[in-house]
């Protein structure tokens, strides 16, 4: 027995309901377990708490007993590196090296790790150039040569293209058959979950009996989304859009001194939703970055940008990030660096400045802001937590957050990173909703996806980046894109 858990329940502090009531699991060695639920079921709190990580947050009951160490890759890998370190090598050696081990073994372990999950070629790479993706992998890395008993991964294929949640899952499995035990929290069933032998499903706190396999019936009626992609369902055609939203024209993009983006072209329509799917660190980010103008100033940009304003090309050229928002609405991957205020409801009244006015008009504009607020909450569907500090928003919350706030700006185009990430069955109707009212009154949106599922079903063109270079989706096409 590596973790057995009796009658285990938690209740944070200043809550009256159970975040877990009886929780009754048992893990051997070797085995690869997922639990999978919707958002709120309590997978991350249940991780913590098999992790030790909950501290006096709340109050346990039951049991949790572990032989031998634990180590967990929390949703949030990011914040899991260190800052102690530059390159990824050193990174991934850190834990051996603080532990005493023997320098050639904690540098072949690194090695090897990294090269198993496809990585090996970013040995010497700063981790500040690195992509979410691959950061996500360095984080995972550091853990694997540790060699621990029980690995606890919550949500651990957040931003991992689909070769790499391959690739992951083979490598976990391994890992199980050299004797170490996985288990797996997550609200999507993915390659990753899918390369799991056995199955819980949690729901409400509780944890339901095994399974060794999840159906799509199953994981719709748990509200669980199945990011692998089933059979495309046929649309019907319509009229060519005539009006170009935003106009890309020979973008290239240099940083740190390597070329990411390669003379890219790319044109949205008017009502177009465009998604771009490619490996990690494709430079998928990068390019919807660059058109945020939100590169860091030691990038090389080359090329032009322009977007329509009611019928007008404007240019964007040099134009700061700040102004580029009233045409271009940025949700990144990490949505939390983009809130600041205590409440969504605030969040979103200070989300854009005021119009100019008379003082005597003042009452008036700022009930007609109130106004704009509630009308993008409800859009949102965010009425239910308008007084909620934005930290305390799960992830796809956080996202549709950043998403009203481009409303209250005006933005006519929304520029999507990764916007399934984290989400269940319910919050990527939520998104869905949400994207057809925005793009019914006439706007557009480019999103990058690793979700293929999603891609198939949403977007009126998939396009992929490989190598600095755009294309059409290889399952349409392979040649570069152009207009």
């Amino acid at each position: 027995m590596v973790l057995e858990l009796i009658g285990a329940g938690f209740t944070y502090r200043g809550s009256t309901r159970p975040a877990l009531t009886s929780i009754d699991l048992r893990l051997e060695p070797g085995q690869m377990h997922a639990i999978l639920g919707p958002v709120g079921a309590g997978a991350s709190t249940l991780v913590r708490l098999i992790t030790g990580l909950l501290g006096e947050r709340g109050t346990s009951v039951g049991q949790v007993r572990l032989e031998g160490t634990a180590v967990m890759l929390g949703d949030d890998p990011e914040a899991q590196l260190s800052g102690m370190t530059s390159l990824v090598g050193d990174e991934v050696q850190l834990s051996g090296r603080l532990h005493g081990d023997e320098a050639t073994q904690v540098d072949k372990r690194a090695r090897e790790t990294l090269d198993s999950l496809g990585i090996g070629d970013l040995w010497g790479r700063r981790l500040e150039t690195l992509s979410g993706g691959q950061r996500q992998l360095v984080a995972l890395s550091g853990l694997l040569s540790q060699r621990p008993s029980l690995l606890a991964l919550d949500q651990p294929s957040l931003s991992l293209d689909p070769d790499a949640r391959r690739r992951l899952g083979h490598v976990l499995q391994d890992y199980c058959t050299s004797g170490g035990t996985v288990l797996i929290t997550a609200h999507q069933l993915d390659e990753v979950a899918a390369a799991c032998r056995d199955f819980s499903v949690l729901a409400s706190g509780r944890l339901h009996a095994r399974q060794r396999r999840l159906t799509v019936r199953d994981c719709d009626h748990e509200g669980i989304w199945d990011t692998r992609e089933q059979d495309r369902v046929e649309q019907a055609e319509v009229s060519a859009p005539t009006a170009v939203a935003l106009s890309v024209r020979d973008l290239t993009v240099s940083r740190a001194g390597a070329a990411v983006l390669d003379h890219v072209d790319l044109d949205v329509a008017t009502g177009e939703i465009v998604t771009i799917m490619g490996p990690n660190g494709a430079g998928k980010s990068t390019l919807l970055r660059s058109l945020a103008g939100l590169l860091e100033r030691g990038a090389d940009i080359t090329g032009a940008i322009t977007v329509d304003d009611d019928g007008r090309a404007v240019s964007l050229g040099d134009t700061p990030a700040h102004q580029r928002a009233a045409h271009l609405g940025w949700v990144g991957q990490d949505p939390g660096s983009q809130l600041s205020a205590a409440t969504v409801r605030e969040e979103l009244t200070r989300s854009a400045p005021l119009p100019t006015h008379r003082r005597r008009n003042r009452t008036a504009i700022r009930a007609q802001r109130q106004e704009a607020v509630a009308s993008a909450m409800a859009q949102a569907q965010l009425e239910a937590v308008s007084e909620t500090h934005p930290y305390d928003l799960s992830i796809d919350l956080r996202k549709d957050l950043v998403m009203a706030a481009a409303l209250i700006v005006g933005s006519r185009i929304l520029l999507l990173d990764e916007p399934t990430l984290g989400r269940d069955r319910q919050a990527i109707g939520r998104l869905n909703k949400f994207i057809q009212d925005f793009v019914r009154r006439g706007g557009s949106v480019l999103a990058t996806t690793h979700d293929r599922r999603w891609a198939a079903q949403t977007a009126d063109r998939i396009l992929s980046v490989d190598r600095g270079r755009l294309y059409e989706d290889r399952q349409t096409g392979g040649t570069p894109w152009c207009e």
